[in-house]
């Protein structure tokens, strides 16, 4: 990575002054906030200045007249108060083209990394009680899309989904199917004050009776409520499961929770909780001593009747992602998890294990705005807005980029009517067009008899103009951009990226000619350019899940 390669210089340009240099890693290298300030720059001077008791605009000045020399930069200035502006020269920029189609689908992948390290990624994990909706969307395409950049870092990634098949959710679901079989059968029963109320429910009901009829109602109370949780339960996660599957989200791992307390992880863990000395009796209850690790107040795990609370079960299939060697776990939570971080943290500390190799990401709200207002929706009335439905309306690739769009902590409206527009307006549009775009540039350049296989590296120099040069500027930072994006989990950045690439192709193909047999060698620096491009975007269009048609 350039920013890398910058980095370095700066370390021996410091060592070249004699002065001893901080590690590299300490050594920040940033993009300017505005193009007159360069295409890199760093505050290294300003951050010795203290330490060497030298004037920081000094320091900074003879770092510039030492690095102004390194063919790899055009220009390299020192500003007021002490940072210095890096601007990358002409000739690396134009080389830099070949770089990228020669590495063509693994260029912005770096294995390095992340290589002999693991990833475990939890997302979606909707509550088996009902089709996935808009909000379970988002997490399914955030979560896929993370997975898919850090496959791209090295690591080897597994995604796991954790179907909530115990508790009071799962008693409500059978509630709610048992009263609709009633209500099938006329048999006259009190209408629930609580319940889930979907078609898909009625649907169920409706199966249960068209495989058992009426003999279903003969059976013990017992026997009717295995009955409809196995038949709903696996209705809800066939269907659930298709969704993701027409959604590109496909997961290694679905673990069930009702499982895990079948194999006795319950006890087990509250055994170990005991042994540690961390837990007591109090007002008839069982108490948990996370204030001491972290969390803001001790918690109950288990009741006074007995049942213990969802922390339990949640540790214990924590503890399963341990125990499996992953390095790094991340869980991709809604907005409603916040106050669960902290207990959680708490009960892995306590248990022994390393809490600070958990990350938690919570994923806000999505509102579906439908001719420009804001469309309610609630599960337990049966209005909602369905995976499935979302992708017959938009699509898979226009959905994907839509819930990519904004950072995972900001709520995120969903505008259907610009989903549905096929033109500039809708931002993955736009960018799937520059590619189909490039390609088409392709299959003329070929019916003219311009072949990039003719191509040069010297017909390089031809491409001068600033908007050309532009372009050069912004593929050379998607490596970086991947490595960011791993660090720092914002995905929205790559919809941006690419929609900013996009711009600025749509704006070079307006302004410049790229085929003219007249000028052959332009043409296929020109072509070269295109083809680069084309490969950024399609590889930036693979990370995020979304198609790169070749057509349109």
């Amino acid at each position: 990575m350039l920013i890398n390669i910058i980095r370095k210089k700066i370390w021996e340009g410091i060592k070249s002054i004699d002065l001893k240099s901080p590690p590299k890693s300490k050594i920040i290298v940033e993009y300017p906030k505005h193009k007159k300030f360069g295409d890199y720059a760093t505050n290294i001077a300003l951050s010795l200045s203290k330490k060497y008791k030298i004037n920081p605009m000094t320091l900074a000045q003879k770092l510039a007249v030492s690095l102004s020399s390194d063919e790899l930069f055009s220009k390299v200035n020192a500003e007021k108060p002490g940072f210095i502006n890096f601007y990358i020269s002409k000739k690396y920029l134009q080389n830099a083209l070949k770089e990228i189609n020669k590495q063509k689908v693994q260029y912005g992948s770096n294995l390095q990394i992340g290589k002999g390290k693991k990833v475990l990624i939890e997302f979606v994990s909707a509550n088996p009680t009902g089709p996935l909706n808009v909000v379970n969307a988002r997490a399914a395409a955030f979560g896929d899309s993370l997975a898919n950049i850090f496959s791209a870092l090295g690591f080897y990634v597994e995604r796991e989904y954790y179907i909530n098949d115990a508790g009071n959710q799962i008693d409500l679901l059978v509630e709610s199917v048992e009263s609709y079989l009633n209500i099938i059968a006329n048999i006259d029963i009190e209408e629930l004050d609580e319940g889930y109320k979907g078609e898909y429910i009625f649907d169920i009901a409706k199966q249960i009776l068209e495989i058992e009829g009426p003999s279903f109602f003969n059976q013990t109370k017992t026997e009717k409520y295995k009955r409809i949780k196995d038949f709903a339960l696996n209705s809800i996660l066939i269907d659930q499961k298709r969704a993701l599957d027409r959604f590109r989200v496909r997961f290694d791992n679905w673990i069930s929770e009702s499982e895990l307390r079948q194999k006795g992880s319950i006890e087990d863990l509250l055994t170990y909780l005991s042994e540690t000395g961390n837990i007591y009796d109090k007002d008839g209850a069982v108490w948990l001593s996370s204030s001491k690790f972290g969390d803001v107040k001790d918690r109950v795990i288990m009741r006074t009747d007995g049942s213990v609370t969802y922390i339990i079960p949640d540790l214990a299939y924590h503890i399963t992602k341990y125990k499996r060697g992953f390095d790094k776990i991340i869980d991709i939570l809604g907005p409603d998890h916040h106050g669960h971080i902290a207990k959680l943290k708490a009960g892995i500390s306590i248990l022994g294990y390393k809490a600070s190799a958990m990350s938690f990401i919570l994923l806000q709200q999505v509102n579906i705005l439908a001719n420009h207002k804001i469309t309610k929706m609630s599960k337990r009335e049966g209005n909602i807005i369905t995976l499935q439905d979302l992708i017959n309306e938009v699509g898979t690739d226009v959905a994907r980029f839509f819930f990519l769009t904004r950072k995972p902590n900001t709520p995120l409206d969903f505008d259907i009517e610009l989903a549905k527009k096929q033109s500039s307006e809708n931002p993955v549009y736009y960018v799937q067009y520059a590619h189909a775009r490039i390609c088409s540039i392709k299959r003329m350049a070929i019916s003219q008899g311009i072949k990039l296989h003719k191509f040069k590296k010297e017909y390089l120099m031809r491409l001068i103009h600033d908007t050309e040069i532009e372009i050069i500027r912004h593929l050379i930072k998607f490596p970086e951009l991947i490595v960011h994006i791993g660090a720092s989990n914002d995905v929205n950045l790559l919809t941006t990226y690419l929609t900013e690439l996009a711009s600025l192709f749509h704006s070079f193909y307006q302004k410049y000619k790229v085929i003219n047999p007249k000028h052959k060698e332009l043409s296929l620096a020109r072509l070269y350019l295109c083809k680069a491009v084309r490969v950024v975007l399609f590889n930036g269009l693979n990370l995020l899940g979304i198609s790169a048609p070749t057509k349109m």
